[in-house]
């Protein structure tokens, strides 16, 4: 039992895998959070442009 327990711990297959799936996952959330960001401030853009368009159209 005691030699299982040595090998389970010290057995490193898959690890690579499972380091590229955390990276992955991290980079997905950042671009999420940033296209969100992205999004928002685009929207407040597009908000204002109509609003100066409208004053102007009023003339």
């Amino acid at each position: 039992m005691k030699n299982w327990i040595k090998n389970f711990i010290n057995d490193e297959r898959g690890t690579a895998a499972v380091e590229y799936g955390i990276t992955a996952v991290v980079m997905a959330g950042g671009a999420a959070s940033g296209l969100t960001a992205l999004k928002d401030e685009l929207q407040a853009k597009q908000t204002d442009m109509i609003s100066i368009l409208g004053d102007q159209s009023g003339e």
